[in-house]
């Protein structure tokens, strides 16, 4: 296991991940409790993200501006200790970490989201009362940036070294080249993929501040395309709940395709797979021709008015849990 050290009990290492789990389980109930955010919070004015930065006593560049938004999204308090923290974790060497190509090395993109996926995940971690050993921290990261998921496998593949699941994950891709690609298959792979790795397993069924933020990732195959996905979503604050209030699906395609759908739901009404806004952020640009054909066509399948569908350029590594989602993609309550 990589969790060292947990708000709502010890998880050992040597501890199976049935019982961990029941372990956490457990005290689940007491710390959604706690989570909740009081109704009588008074609202609290925008705040310019330099003046959050500077009073969280971090340095002014991109990565701090993306720690304090992930703050932010989890409801975190802004204490410069704790945000310090955040970033020396996404600076720890880690033990298994991807290579960049030579031509990410140039560009240091490579080394710059790999930073912001382990300060989401550090984030992530500690709205849910955890704390991640290294190994934990890095898993946890590759399971929230599909762009992650697509190096590491494409190491692995350079150096021939493939673990059973590798393997069963090669398996799984090579059927899906033999048959259609079906939306029950895709959650199937998605549900099965996040219930093999123990730690996702627990990260899971843990709330936050929020609400229950939980990722499952997954990769699969068609015509010889390779598509690797991390769903995130957000569920409402009561236990166990299985409402959505916003998801974002992350694709990541080839060696610079990537798409993220960021779907919310309506104000107040927070249901199941049911969504009344959708931003679709993409990379590269899409021609602007082809913009009204791609929206008109996303809102039949989705059944979202037009109107309410945009297409933006992806500006942001996750722009998701930076809170550029959408205008009004899910109040996060600010107090501190």
């Amino acid at each position: 296991m990589y969790l060292h050290k947990t708000a709502v009990g010890a998880v050992n290492s040597k501890t199976a991940p049935e019982s961990s789990a029941q372990n956490v389980s457990s005290k689940i109930q007491a710390q959604t409790q706690a989570a909740k955010p009081s109704a009588s919070l008074p609202p609290v004015s925008p705040r310019s993200i330099s003046s959050l930065i500077a009073a969280a006593g971090l340095p002014s560049d991109k990565l701090s501006a993306s720690i304090v938004s992930f703050a932010r999204f989890f409801s975190l308090p802004l204490k410069p200790e704790l945000m310090a923290a955040i970033r020396r974790q996404a600076f720890a060497p880690l033990p298994q970490q991807t290579q960049p190509t030579a031509a990410e090395n140039a560009s240091g993109a490579s080394a710059a989201k790999n930073r912001e996926a382990l300060s989401l995940a550090a984030a992530t971690a500690e709205s849910k009362g955890v704390e991640l050993n290294p190994k934990g921290l890095e898993a946890f990261a590759e399971a929230v940036d599909p762009d992650w998921q697509k190096r590491q496998e494409s190491e692995s593949r350079r150096r021939g070294r493939r673990n059973k699941n590798e393997n069963e994950r090669e398996d799984e891709k090579t059927q899906s080249k033999t048959g259609a690609i079906t939306a029950d298959g895709l959650k199937e792979l998605a549900l099965e993929s996040a219930e093999k790795a123990s730690l996702l397993a627990i990260l899971n069924r843990l709330p936050g501040k929020n609400g229950r933020w939980i990722v499952l990732p997954f990769s699969f195959s068609e015509n010889g395309r390779d598509f690797f996905v991390s769903l995130r979503i957000l569920l409402e604050t009561e236990q166990f709940s299985s409402n959505a209030v916003c998801m974002a699906l992350d694709i990541a395609e080839g060696s610079e395709k990537q798409w993220l759908f960021v779907m919310e739901a309506a104000s107040g009404s927070a249901q199941k797979l049911s969504f009344n806004r959708l931003t679709v952020h993409v990379q590269p640009e899409l021609p602007s021709a082809s913009l009204p054909s791609f929206i008109r066509e996303l809102s039949q399948v989705l059944d979202i008015p037009p109107e309410r569908v945009s297409v933006k350029n992806r500006k942001e590594s996750f722009p998701f849990e930076s809170g550029y989602g959408g205008d009004t993609l899910c109040a996060i309550d600010e107090a501190v």
